[in-house]
């Protein structure tokens, strides 16, 4: 014989909680023992039921699904506490409808957000129509069945439902809401700690005043019992629904106290309700307190968290009132328009932003204030109309627009940096392809004037110019030649052959390739030099180009200003840091227009230039620490270009 055994484990979890539905049971019974206060018949239907309250929170807790566990729980009341008098299938009966009643109950008001704790007057009101609806339900349900099974007799059942629906109700409004707060238990014994004086006077009074009422006779008792809202009020306003909920449970255990010791007191039914209007009161009362208290509390942090921005804000806030003048203003208003423009209450917005108008629709305007010691500056300002309760009319926020302006500035130059930089590589790319294109054909203009030469050999007798026209013309091929390695060389990234030169020699050399346009044109040039000047080590090409494209732009100016002298001055002079070379000329002179970018690729005053020239000569003098710059001639009013050459030029790299 095989024998199988099948273990079953169960998940801590719901073990865990298979224990509190056990806890649930035995407290059940205890409350129902404890508060079994005269009975109708030896049944269940007594004035106060706080088993009611304690199956409500625990269904809330753990939702309906353990309502198995409310019915055993009634159940075993019935049998133990009350030893009833009905059949078994009629306990069965009463105790599945108490659980499946309750069980409609806590599912609804779950969904209405109840199994927290009771923190508004909308929870409290619904809490206390679910509490009556569903007792009445539960009420009317047991009393029909205890009828129905003989236990009751039908003359009994109207008085047995009020009896049972008020000790339902009064159960659950002074228990259920306080085991809702169980999470919470350290705050509140902390709460106590904290103010034990006054929680002991209060319950003092209570207490006096329960001694006070149930001292007189029965009748007098009904009619003093409005005294107890007077403690029961002081502790709802003190301590909001917490507070209540306590207040009307202690009033509640005095009162089935009271009915135990004393004879004389009035019909206990009679005095639920009092305590029900009481514990409605309370409850309603006690939630709208702890809702506001919870608002002021998050009204007062959330000031607190605007004040900190407030405070913290880079950028200057000003209240101001209907009036137009400033009513408050944080931390960075202050520093920004001075403490003195500001910080006192009645000064008018208008003196430190002139011409704002707050009632222009928009509610944004960039104008210039007026800061700390009356200095201007840029603003830029937004505001927005506050609504009643606010005291102001407007919030005012101003930024102080200097550094952005200021940067604004700044990338706009560097954008122009960068165009000018990429025209210059334009430029560059440019003469480096010229320079490529043009080598060949140079090369073989300068073969071909040297076999012309050769060839015309025998005719040299007959004409000497020939021989010297053709020497000359092999000689400007070379040179151009020579530039165009030079111009190659220098956009590669390639080294500047510097060699010491005589730049008086080099000018007249210029001067000299010009004499039969300048002869052509009626210009008169005149040559300033200095014999002392030092002998300087510079790109000899490069500069050739130089002088030779100032001197030739010099001509064309001068060429377009008819009726007036035509002149140009040649001028080598020497400073205390460098040699100058001056070309000046008689001309129109430059639109101030194109001043501003006169040596960036292509800008050209010329119909047919390409605006490469100067461009193209600054790069070349910067490329050997020198420069050249431009301002209006002094003699004729035409242009005037320098060449700079200090003295500290590079060695050869």
């Amino acid at each position: 014989m095989v024998v199988v055994t099948r273990s079953i484990s169960i998940h801590p979890r719901t073990q865990h909680t298979l224990w509190q539905a056990g806890g649930y049971v035995a407290l059940y019974v205890l409350l129902d023992g404890a508060s079994y206060v005269r009975p109708v018949l030896k049944l269940g239907i007594t004035p106060w039921n706080p088993q009611a309250g304690l199956t409500v929170a625990f269904l809330l807790a753990f939702g309906p699904r353990w309502l198995f566990a409310t019915a055993l729980a009634a159940f075993c009341a019935e049998g133990l506490v009350r030893d009833m008098p009905a059949a078994w299938w009629l306990l069965l009966a009463t105790s599945a409808w108490i659980a499946a009643a309750y069980a409609i109950l806590a599912l609804a008001l779950r969904r209405w957000g109840l199994q927290r704790p009771i923190d508004s007057g909308s929870k409290a009101v619904t809490l206390v129509l679910g509490a009556m609806a569903a007792g009445f339900v539960v009420a009317a349900g047991y009393v029909l069945l205890l009828v129905v099974g003989g236990a009751l007799p039908g003359s009994m059942a109207s008085a047995a439902v009020a009896r049972y629906w008020v000790g339902d109700v009064n159960g659950i409004l002074t228990l259920t809401p306080l085991l809702l707060l169980w999470s919470r238990w350290r705050d509140g014994l902390r709460t106590v700690r904290g103010n034990v004086a006054v929680v002991a006077a209060q319950l003092g009074v209570l207490a006096l005043t329960m001694w006070f009422i149930f001292g007189l006779s029965g009748a007098q008792q009904v009619r003093f019992f409005y005294l107890l809202f007077v403690p029961v009020m002081w502790i709802t306003l003190r301590w909001g629904a917490p507070g209540a909920v306590l207040g009307v449970l202690v009033t509640q255990i005095g009162v089935i106290m009271a009915v135990q010791r004393n004879a004389q007191v009035p019909s206990l039914v009679d005095l639920q309700f009092l305590v029900l209007t009481l514990s409605v009161t309370a409850l309603v009362l006690g939630a709208v307190i702890s809702e506001r208290a919870e608002a002021l509390q998050r009204l007062a942090q959330r000031e607190a968290e605007q004040r900190t921005l407030l405070a913290t804000a880079p950028d200057a806030v000003l209240a101001v009132d209907r009036t137009g003048d400033i009513s408050s203003a944080n931390p960075a208003a202050l520093r920004l328009f001075g403490e003195e423009a500001v910080a006192q209450a009645g000064r008018p917005l208008t003196a430190i932003l002139p011409g704002i108008d707050l009632t222009r629709p928009d509610g944004r305007v960039s104008l210039e204030g007026l800061g700390r010691d009356g200095r201007p500056f840029p603003a830029e300002i937004a505001w927005a109309p506050l609504h009643v309760p606010a005291r102001a009319a407007h919030l005012v926020i101003v930024r102080d627009a200097t550094e952005r302006r200021q940067s604004e500035i700044e990338l706009r130059e560097r954008e122009r940096d960068l165009a000018r930089a990429m025209r210059f590589a334009v430029a560059g790319e440019l003469a480096s392809a010229l320079a490529h294109e043009l080598n060949q054909p140079i090369t073989a203009l300068v073969s071909y004037l040297q076999a012309t030469a050769i060839l015309a050999a025998p005719l040299a007798g007959r004409d000497e110019r020939l021989t010297a026209t053709l020497l000359k013309a092999m000689q400007e091929a070379l040179r151009a030649s020579e530039v165009l390695h030079r111009l190659r060389d220098f956009y590669r990234g390639g080294a500047i052959k510097r060699e010491p030169v005589n730049l008086v020699a080099l000018c007249e050399a210029t001067v000299a390739n010009f004499r039969e346009r300048l002869q052509r044109a009626d210009i008169e040039l005149t040559l300033h030099t200095d014999d002392s000047l030092p002998s300087m080590r510079v790109g000899v090409t490069q500069l050739e180009i130089v002088l030779h494209n100032i001197l030739a732009n010099a001509i064309d100016a001068v060429c377009q200003r008819s009726g007036s002298p035509r002149r140009i001055l040649f001028a080598i002079e020497r400073t205390a840091d460098a040699v100058t070379v001056r070309i000046e000329d008689s001309g129109p002179g430059i639109d101030p227009e194109v001043v501003q970018k006169l040596f960036e690729p292509f800008v050209t005053s010329k119909v047919d230039g390409m605006g490469l020239g100067l461009a193209i000569s600054r790069s070349l003098l910067r490329g050997q620490r020198g420069d050249l710059t431009y301002e209006p001639g002094h003699r004729w009013g035409g242009a005037s270009f320098t060449v700079h050459l200090p003295y500290g030029m590079p060695t050869d790299e």
